[in-house]
């Protein structure tokens, strides 16, 4: 894979991936990582606060199962 980056990013990155155990290429897919679980984080708040209750009811339901088990 190529990508095309300004000098003063390209700079960054040789500086990280030098401190980084894997090189630039480590230090790159780390960032992408942590970009991907910020956005799965953010996904699921926004879908938690347009569905207030639901964890309360989840767990409801679960302790129902559960004794209904028991």
């Amino acid at each position: 894979m190529t990508i095309s980056v300004d000098g003063p990013v390209a700079a960054r990155v040789r500086q990280c991936g030098a401190r980084t155990r894997g090189g630039a290429s480590a230090y790159v897919e780390r960032l992408v990582r942590q970009d991907a679980m910020r956005e799965a984080t953010a996904s699921a708040a926004a879908w938690y606060a347009a569905h207030p209750g639901y964890a309360e009811h989840s767990g409801e339901e679960a302790e129902l199962g559960l004794d209904e088990t028991a």
